[in-house]
């Protein structure tokens, strides 16, 4: 009845009978997967808190090894977002150490590189992004990691890494992605700085066609045209 409301999209039904199978039948095999449902009904509607603590039940009961690696990584998730970053670390931490190189390890390591990068640590960062593109993540995840990469390693100094970092994701065939567009900025603007004007102008050019944001339109379209004016 509970997934028939869920697949109905009638919420608060849905969670009302989740909640009632879990009163009636707590020692059920059936209860680690109704905790993450429920989990994944609070994620959706941004109840962080509520979120957590069914995700953290669902871990707590002999739930199979998807459901067990779900609730771990959503709990990560959860505590994020309610700013526990010391226990988000822990458990995307424990999620590496108990399902190593699955399909969810490019998004742990993105996960954890952002969290070095907030404590200042871009060396970790560096590593954790490096893991991630490594780990072959999907093509919206390769232009971020690349993008996060060389925003790391900017920071660190290492534009000419940096550089490296950024071209990954503006080679992606996803013109318009918006960390391919970042990207592409941030080259413009590293290309600026070595003098490069032919380059920084085509990465500008690029913006202009493949942006839909009106005010990084007309940025790039007001540096484009002072660096055409400098060519003259």
């Amino acid at each position: 009845m509970a997934d028939a409301y869920a697949q109905a999209r009638d919420r608060d039904q849905a969670l009302q009978a989740y909640e009632q199978f879990l009163a009636f039948f707590p020692q059920s095999e059936l209860a680690s997967t109704v905790h993450f449902r429920v989990g994944l009904m609070r994620f959706e509607s941004k109840d962080w808190m509520q979120a957590a603590v069914a995700f953290t039940r669902a871990l707590e009961d002999s739930a199979g090894p998807e459901v067990r690696a779900a609730s771990r990584y959503n709990l990560a998730l959860c505590q994020r977002q309610l700013g526990e970053t010391a226990e988000a670390r822990t458990a995307l931490e424990q999620y590496r150490s108990d399902f190593g190189n699955d399909a969810r390890a490019a998004d742990v390591a993105l996960q954890l590189g952002d969290l070095d990068e907030a404590n200042g640590d871009f060396a970790a960062a560096v590593k954790e992004y490096e893991t991630a593109l490594a780990a072959r993540p999907s093509a919206g995840l390769t232009i971020e990691a690349h993008y996060r990469l060389g925003h790391a390693r900017e920071q660190l100094g290492d534009r000419d890494g940096a550089l490296k970092a950024y071209q990954g994701a503006v080679e992606a065939t996803d013109r318009d992605h918006p960390f391919r567009l970042s990207a592409v900025a941030r080259c413009a603007a590293l290309y600026e700085a070595r003098k490069d004007i032919p380059r920084a102008l085509a990465a500008y050019k690029d913006i202009m066609r493949n942006s839909t944001d009106p005010e990084l339109v007309a940025a790039a379209t007001d540096r484009a045209s002072q660096l055409e004016g400098r060519k003259r």
